[in-house]
């Protein structure tokens, strides 16, 4: 049976649209991504955002396709600590009961962003990088405006003590 013109074409125009989408959208997932888990696992980060994104149905009707793009980013890196988290604490427990982490604060910048949560580190890298408002990071992260100025103070706080 032979396929008509319209069902042929129609992978083909989706496939066009991934592509574009990704073209377009892409690199500031990845600087995102980059920002909030470091580049060894920003691509994954990314790249996982994006396919879950446009795996849903309607993904080219969705306004400001940047912004939930953003969110998604986000909710994938916090869904890639909460593993690691679990994962560390069932191995911990697995090695010895009463085993505990040294922190060493280091005085790195780069470390010290590290040691952000991962709310705090999303507020920062769209304020300090991107130059946004508090008004346009809550539009961003889909949080209450209160809530972007509290994570920015907090993080504020937390370099300051970590870079004195």
């Amino acid at each position: 049976m032979e396929m008509t013109t319209p069902e042929r074409g129609a992978p083909e125009r989706e496939g066009l649209l991934l592509g574009e989408a990704w073209r377009v959208f892409g690199p500031l997932a990845m600087r995102f991504a980059t920002a909030l888990v470091g580049p060894t696992d920003a691509h994954d980060v990314a790249t996982n955002a994006f396919l879950r994104v446009t795996r849903q149905d309607r993904w080219t009707e969705v306004d400001h396709l940047d912004r939930y793009l953003l969110r998604a980013v986000r909710n994938e890196a916090h869904n890639l600590y909460r593993d690691r988290r679990r994962r560390w604490e069932r191995d911990l427990h697995a090695v010895a009961a009463n085993a505990t982490a040294d922190v060493v604060a280091d005085l790195d910048v780069l470390h010290a962003i590290a040691a952000l949560s991962l709310q705090q580190r999303s507020v920062v890298f769209l304020a300090y990088w991107h130059e946004m408002t508090e008004a346009q990071i809550a539009e961003i992260l889909d949080v209450a405006r209160s809530t972007v100025h509290k994570n920015l103070v907090r993080a504020r706080t937390q370099l300051q003590r970590a870079l004195r």
